[in-house]
């Protein structure tokens, strides 16, 4: 892990992954928080939805000083935030200061994110972008899962489940200031007096077929992400006459678990068709969920939800690396931008739809509208997908391929 010539690399990819982990934990508790602060469902998508605002704000305000400033000084600003969402969840007095708590949170991921990834592919020893793209999903989808599986765990069977849980974040993010500090610095222009710059949005001409086609595919994700997380801990709570918090955090660590194993397990599989196979079977998992949530059935629930995680994995993928692909090296940074900008927006529209449904109809019944409305949704992008070429080539990552010497 330490030495070798992917040392550098996997200690960077863990510093990414630290970030979700964290953004995790909160996860299994939100039931224990709408009974002690008396919030309804609806807050609690609000709570959500506060994290996308931190990451656009440090995506296009303070990502793109890291080549002047250095990107390892970025990454221990997102640690250092890591610890301090922690602390405000720790500490928290009431919903207020859990949305704060979500907000520092997505501060931490907008500065680890995007820096993150580019001293990956800086630091992969054979520059295989696939290879970067996939192991940086992966380690995004596999942090939350870890974070909320052992958040459960601790809460369930820990004392003190709305503090002792929070030790787990900053004791990572710990780990996670050593791991930038033994870390080669891969900024090139620190120093360099370069001024001071936005993060623009812009998509060549030649590659916006392509472009949109990565953008419906993330947008599914982060949809999906946003909708599954509102919903499943309180939902949860409903189904089970006393549901316990490693419960709650199994069945979102299922998910977010099987989308990072597909990121690794299914690397053959050619950006295109990872989208053509990936939106079939969210299409499928979506209307699957609809169906099982008047049900109130624990059983029906996890098949649906590892169906769900592969869908979104498999999608993810193909999404990630046919942007990395096509996007220019001259435009790659604005390129980037735009795409993931749309699936953070897309994070947030189905928090705040759960938010808004759930005041209304009740909780079962705003996840089966906000549910049905995704399903039609990820159709309708589907077929666009499947009627827009692309470039190509995307080929997967060969077997035994790039292997560290």
């Amino acid at each position: 892990m330490i030495r070798g010539p992917r040392g550098a690399f996997r200690w960077t990819a863990y510093v990414l992954a630290v970030t979700s982990f964290a953004a995790a934990i909160p996860s299994p508790l939100y039931p224990v928080y709408e009974h002690d602060f008396q919030f309804s469902a609806g807050v609690l998508g609000l709570v959500f939805a506060a994290y996308t605002p931190g990451v656009l704000l440090m995506l296009f305000f303070v990502a793109p000083q890291a080549e002047r400033i250095g990107r390892k000084r970025l990454l221990y600003v997102g640690m250092a935030f890591t610890a301090l969402g922690a602390l405000v969840f720790a500490l928290a007095p009431g919903v207020l200061w859990l949305a704060l708590g979500r907000f520092i949170s997505g501060l931490a991921v907008g500065a680890t994110t995007s820096v993150a990834t580019a001293a990956m592919s800086d630091l992969e020893p054979n520059r295989d972008a696939h290879h970067v793209a996939r192991v940086a999903v992966a380690a995004n989808f596999g942090g939350f899962a870890l974070g909320v599986a052992l958040s459960g765990l601790i809460v369930q069977y820990g004392p003190l489940p709305t503090h002792l849980v929070y030790f787990l974040p900053l004791l990572a993010g710990g780990v996670g200031l050593l791991a930038v500090h033994v870390t080669p610095e891969t900024a090139t222009d620190i120093g360099s007096g370069r001024p001071y710059r936005i993060q623009r949005v812009s998509v060549p001409a030649q590659v916006r077929r392509p472009f949109w086609v990565a953008v419906g595919g993330i947008a599914a994700c982060y949809s999906i992400y946003g909708f599954f997380a509102a919903l499943v801990p309180s939902y949860v709570r409903s189904v089970l006459l006393d549901p316990r918090a490693s419960e709650v955090g199994a069945i979102l660590a299922l998910m977010f678990g099987m989308a990072a194993i597909t990121q690794l397990y299914t690397s053959q599989i050619r950006d295109r068709r990872a989208l053509l196979v990936g939106f079939p079977l969210m299409i499928v998992a979506l209307v699957a969920l609809v169906l099982i949530l008047p049900l109130a059935s624990w059983t029906l629930l996890i098949p649906v939800t590892a169906a769900l995680g592969v869908a979104v994995g498999l999608t993810f993928m193909g999404s990630v690396t046919l942007v990395d692909r096509v996007a220019p090296e001259v435009a790659r940074g604005e390129t980037l931008a735009g795409f993931y900008s749309a699936g953070y927006l897309a994070l947030a529209v189905p928090t705040i739809g759960i938010a808004e449904a759930s005041e209304r109809v009740g909780l079962a019944n705003a996840g089966i509208l906000l549910g049905s409305v995704l399903a039609f949704a990820v159709a309708l992008m589907y077929v666009a997908i499947y009627r827009t070429p692309t470039p190509p080539g995307g080929g997967g990552r060969p077997r035994d391929a790039h292997k560290p010497t």
